[in-house]
C-alpha cells in the first residue's frame, strides 16, 4: 500500500523530528489503531521511548498521512 504525505505532514515531520521510517513502522505494525473523526484513524506506536501518533485516512490503495506528532508526556 502506498503512503502519501501531505505538505502539512512533511512540515510537522521536520519540526518534530519524525522520519518516514518511523511512520512506516507505525502504520505497518501499530500498537493501537483508534477511530478519529470522519473516515480518519489514528495509529499509535512506541518508538524510542516515546509514543508516535499518526492521523491518516485510507483511500483506495493509498494511506494519506494527514499529520503526525509525539503524544504529550512522552
Amino acid at each position: 500500500m502506498e503512503i502519501i504525505y501531505t505538505d502539512h505532514t512533511r512540515i510537522r515531520m521536520r519540526q518534530r523530528n519524525i522520519t518516514e521510517d518511523d511512520i512506516k513502522l507505525a502504520l505497518r505494525n501499530p500498537d493501537q489503531i483508534l477511530p478519529s473523526f470522519g473516515r480518519r484513524k489514528c495509529a499509535r506506536k512506541a518508538i524510542r521511548d516515546r509514543t508516535l501518533e499518526i492521523v491518516f485516512v485510507k483511500e483506495n490503495d493509498q494511506i494519506i498521512v494527514i499529520t503526525t506528532y509525539w503524544l504529550e508526556g512522552d
